[in-house]
């Protein structure tokens, strides 16, 4: 009975936190209608900046929280509401999650360079491990059960806030009918900017009891500790406060419980109480086709244009040719970074051709990589041609199998459910030591009479691959099912009522995405002929998809861009100020956060003033012809 108690105390605090954070994320999704991926970096970032102060420069417990709390966490949170997040349109699902992305990716960045992994920190308990009250012979420590008033408190307030006042009624009502709260002379913008302030203070709340209550001060843990109260606010459909109370709760004690009662010291199990409330979010999303969110429809504005057939061959035709030139000046290091990047661009491929051409934003991208490198070295031990042709063909069936649970979702709930299912798939598979916990050897692929075991051979190769690839991919979009994709993610609902099957097409996009996935992590484990579980690290899914996303998701070139760019990063970083150490978290956060001026990436706005340049020179620069004709008209001789 005893363990019993002390296990549900423990979960009960544990549910507190995790309520906490939840609430944060209601609050501003419920008063500015944008979910904010970046809420657990946000608050890693407050709890390190508490570290700072409380730790590192001896301020007293009280005014370090009190600074973090009531000053830097809610003028974060305006200060991003008004200078960024005010110019998202809600409506636009895909700019609104990718520009909450960039800033979770931007916040670890930031929080790497600034404190550095290499360097061992911690935060005390508030009250110390000898404060703790007895109850039947077990010890319930201040600590927790400070965890479970605040959540009590905050789950009080919240609710009478934002429903038995006038100000917190309005900051919802901004939400439904922006213009009608600005003529009633409120200010939508400040508005969003208070529930903001009070949604980060939340977070960085939450991440501080985690960080002193299980002596857990890591940038990852304290980041992804969201993907925990995403399962409890779900549960709350994003709105509900007191469901998402007793969903973190619950979670709270599941998890308790079972690090309890449920021995297990190795196998998927063993990870059980890691990935529960991952599980947890998954089920509710699946399993609860009442949890609708908020999705909308893009925005008018420019389509990018689509690449002719001419075109399309020409930049592949560059692409060789850049990589035979190229190969007498790279040497090393560099040589090995651009063979990964073009494997990184051949996976860049499968989100143009999901997310550019099909609209859906699947954060499980490197769960596909890291698949199809193990099932490489599985299925073709000695790096035949047929163990590729397998792996790819599993690719399509795994991606089939990942889109039928899946059809019902979309935006906001896709991208949700591929985070969690990506990170379920890292702990209970890739992190098991009879798969890849320890580094594994894969073998240089073979080809016949061709030999791909020098590193400047498999260059040439993967350009090919890529150019070839590249090619096909352009050709989809410019097909008949390519502009059925491109209708059915500007209009699903009239698609729907033409008579379309969406769900045929879903599944079709999906399946094609993750065997060019799959097939471009057999590519990559052979290229680098030996990697581990950290080299798929769920988490890494996201930026090759922002990558792609800053230079434009909607060109194939772009994936040639964005791989190189995350394989040439890390070998640039070394030479650069230490401020800038962490160069692929900072570029890619920044560069995702410039789609607010240029949302078709970067390839599209360079192009198009090119292309404006151009024709405003041809404009001004009149042509010899009508100056003859012109000169004849009015009878002076024309070589006057």
């Amino acid at each position: 009975m005893s363990l019993f108690i002390g296990l549900t105390i423990a979960g009960l605090a544990t549910g507190a936190i995790y309520a906490i954070a939840a609430s944060g994320l209601v609050v501003t999704y419920t008063t500015s209608g944008v979910f904010n991926f970046a809420h657990g970096s946000l608050g890693m970032l407050m709890t390190f900046l508490y570290w700072q102060l409380r730790v590192a420069d001896h301020w007293a417990g009280p005014l370090a929280l009190g600074a973090v709390l009531l000053v830097a966490a809610p003028i974060v949170g305006a200060g991003l509401q008004l200078s960024l997040v005010r110019w998202i349109d809600i409506n636009d699902t895909g700019i609104m999650l990718v520009m909450t992305l960039a800033l979770l990716v931007l916040g670890m960045g930031v929080a790497y360079a600034i404190w550095p992994a290499d360097t061992a920190r911690a935060l005390s308990p508030f009250f110390g491990p000898a404060a703790f009250v007895t109850f039947l012979g077990q010890r319930i420590t201040y600590e927790q059960l400070l965890c479970i008033g605040l959540a009590i408190a905050v789950a009080i307030g919240l609710r009478l806030f934002l429903f038995n006042t006038r100000l917190g009624i309005t900051m919802r009502a901004v939400v439904d009918d922006r213009p009608l709260v600005a003529l009633n002379g409120w200010r939508a913008a400040k508005l969003n900017a208070l529930s903001w302030a009070i949604g980060i203070s939340l977070g960085a709340l939450a991440a501080i009891l985690q960080a002193t209550l299980f002596d857990d001060l890591s940038v990852l843990n304290l980041t992804f500790l969201v993907i925990n109260s995403f399962a409890a606010a779900m549960l709350g459909r994003l709105r509900n406060l007191p469901l998402t109370f007793v969903g973190a709760l619950v979670l709270g004690l599941a998890a308790s419980y079972v690090t309890g009662y449920v021995h297990t010291q190795s196998g998927p199990l063993a990870e059980l109480e890691t990935v529960l409330p991952t599980l947890f979010l998954v089920i509710v999303l699946l399993a609860l086709p009442s949890v609708r969110l908020r999705v909308g429809a893009p925005p008018a504005r420019r389509s990018p244009r689509i690449a002719s057939a001419r075109v399309s061959a020409l930049q592949s035709t560059l692409v060789i040719v850049a990589a035979v030139v190229a190969l007498p000046f790279l040497h090393g290091t560099n040589l090995g970074a651009v063979n990964q990047g073009l494997a990184l661009a051949i996976l860049g491929l499968a989100v143009v051709l999901l997310s550019g051409y099909g609209g859906q934003l699947n954060l499980a991208m490197y769960t596909f990589l890291g698949l199809g490198a193990w099932l490489f070295m599985k299925l073709s031990p000695g790096g035949g041609l047929g163990g590729l042709v397998l792996v790819t063909l599993i690719g399509a069936v795994a991606g089939t199998l990942f889109a039928l649970p899946a059809l019902r979702l979309r935006g906001l709930e896709l991208a949700l459910s591929t985070l969690a299912l990506s990170e379920l798939v890292w702990y209970v598979l890739f992190n098991q030591g009879n798969v890849m916990e320890n580094t594994i050897t894969i073998h240089r692929l073979r080809l016949p009479f061709i030999s791909l075991q020098g590193a400047r051979a498999n260059l040439v190769f993967l350009a090919v691959v890529f150019a070839l690839l590249a090619f096909g991919v352009a050709a989809i979009r410019r097909s008949s099912f390519g502009r059925l994709l491109a209708a059915t993610k500007d209009s699903p609902a009239g698609c729907a009522t033409i008579g379309l099957n969406l769900n045929l097409t879903k599944i079709g996009i999906t399946a094609l995405s993750t065997a060019l996935a799959t097939f471009a992590g057999a590519l990559y484990g052979s290229t680098q002929q030996q990697v581990t579980a950290n080299d798929f690290y769920f988490y890494l899914g996201l930026f090759i998809v922002l990558i792609v996303y800053v230079w434009g998701v909607h060109s194939p070139m772009a994936a040639l861009f964005g791989g190189l760019s995350l394989a040439i990063f890390p070998v640039i970083a070394p030479h650069l100020p230490a401020w800038a150490s962490q160069l692929t978290y900072l570029a890619v956060g920044f560069g995702a956060l410039g789609m607010v001026i240029n949302p078709n990436g970067t390839l599209d706005a360079v192009s198009s003033r090119v292309r404006a340049a151009w024709e405003n020179r041809q404009i001004r620069r009149p042509t010899a012809a009508p100056l003859r004709e012109e000169a004849r008209l009015l009878g002076i001789p024309a070589d006057s």
